[in-house]
């Protein structure tokens, strides 16, 4: 049972070799899984600022609090 085995993934092996050799080789088309994946942007982090005048510094900072909740 012992060599019926080694037989069995020697023949695996070889099998698994000539078909990785055709791959290489171009005779079956190969996907790239990277390729398929859909391209991802790069996150951008933006931060823009306005700069107003205000009456009163009550009036900025009921502003601020409406733009920037605590």
């Amino acid at each position: 049972t012992l060599e019926r085995t080694i037989s069995t993934l020697e023949m695996q092996l070889a099998s698994s070799r000539a078909s990785q050799a055709s791959t290489l080789n171009g005779s079956h088309a190969v996907r790239d899984l990277r390729d398929e994946t859909p391209k991802e942007h790069p996150k951008i982090f933006f931060v823009m600022g306005i700069m107003t005048t205000f009456s009163s510094r009550k009036r900025r900072d009921s502003i601020r609090h409406t733009w920037m909740p605590e």
